[in-house]
């Protein structure tokens, strides 16, 4: 799948070297794993939230990842599904709503506008 409006999309700030690669991979095994299990999936915008659910609830488990790995999994797929534009409808569902006010602010940006496209 070629996810090259999804890259552009996602601005890295200040983030150090090897933290962007990481997100770019695991984002683009998230599109791929989809895309094996799902045929007709073969362009980021056919992507639904049935697809997102099902990686977060049976693939990302059958893995068997440490929880500091899937941490990392659910955080590029944030970022994803913000790149997608759905993030508004989306995020209450995967339950990756925020848990409150406060926190760190993150590094990582999805640019809103269509002129970077």
């Amino acid at each position: 799948m070629n996810l090259r409006l999804i890259y552009t999309r996602i601005k890295f700030n200040d983030m150090k070297p090897p933290h962007p690669a990481r997100h770019r991979n695991r984002i683009q095994k998230i599109a791929d794993t989809v895309e094996d299990r799902f045929p007709e999936v073969n362009r980021p915008e056919k992507i639904k939230l049935k697809h997102i659910q099902w990686f977060s609830n049976y693939w990302l488990e059958a893995q068997g990842y440490s929880p500091a790995t899937r941490a990392d999994y659910i955080s590029s797929l944030k970022l994803l599904v913000e790149a997608l534009g759905r993030s508004v409808h989306w995020l209450g569902p995967l339950g990756l709503k925020p848990k409150g006010a406060g926190g760190r602010p993150r590094a990582s940006r999805v640019v809103k506008s269509k002129k970077y496209y």
